[in-house]
């Protein structure tokens, strides 16, 4: 899979500075990588951010070196959602991590058509183990489940080099009628709207 490249000048300015200027400003830092306070160009750090997951690995070009990263805490004004600040951890391919791993499902056209809908109760899985390891997401197939069917942690198919760490007992989703949902969805418009 293809590493997308960004560059990072080192941090000189406050962040305040930095933010008028059209960057972010940012921290990398790892097991074997002295900290750099660095900043980013605002319009590619968000198509990076946009493109991929947060288990995307990154080359970072900062000078004359570089190094693979993920990205391990993103800032957002809590006003205007505008990132503000990112974290990214240097790692290597054979360093053990923990990270959770975004949960997509496939094959949501065909529970649809059986007037089925998905109730997603875990938009993500908490995997430890080495980087090299580490998938970028995680795809379960929904396409022959049925009225009622629950998925739970344990059911998911991951490399036998990781470790889950969520409760392997715990309802990933679960397969409900989407008429019922439509159904509960009227009663609750109907609590909540005043008499005349």
């Amino acid at each position: 899979m293809p590493v997308d490249n960004i560059l990072a000048l080192e941090r000189s300015s406050n962040a305040k500075k930095i933010r008028r200027e059209g960057f972010i400003p940012g921290i990398i830092y790892g097991q074997d990588f002295e900290a750099k306070s660095v900043q980013f160009d605002f319009l590619e750090l968000n198509k990076l951010l946009k493109d991929n997951t947060k288990t995307s690995r990154f080359k970072v070009n900062i000078g004359n070196s570089s190094t693979r990263c993920i990205v391990k805490e993103i800032q957002r004004d809590s006003a205007t959602g505008k990132l503000i600040h990112i974290d990214m951890q240097s790692i290597s391919e054979n360093e053990e991590i923990k990270i959770k791993v975004p949960i997509t499902f496939t094959g949501k056209r065909m529970i649809e058509s059986k007037n089925l809908m998905i109730e997603n109760y875990l938009t993500e899985l908490e995997l430890s183990g080495k980087m090299k390891y580490m998938p970028e997401g995680i795809e379960i197939d929904v396409e022959d489940k049925e009225l009622g069917d629950k998925i739970i942690v344990s059911d998911i198919i991951i490399d036998s080099n990781l470790e889950v760490l969520d409760d392997k007992d715990e309802v990933v989703a679960l397969i409900s009628s989407a008429k019922q949902q439509e159904i509960d969805e009227d009663e609750t418009e109907e609590v909540l709207t005043p008499e005349e």
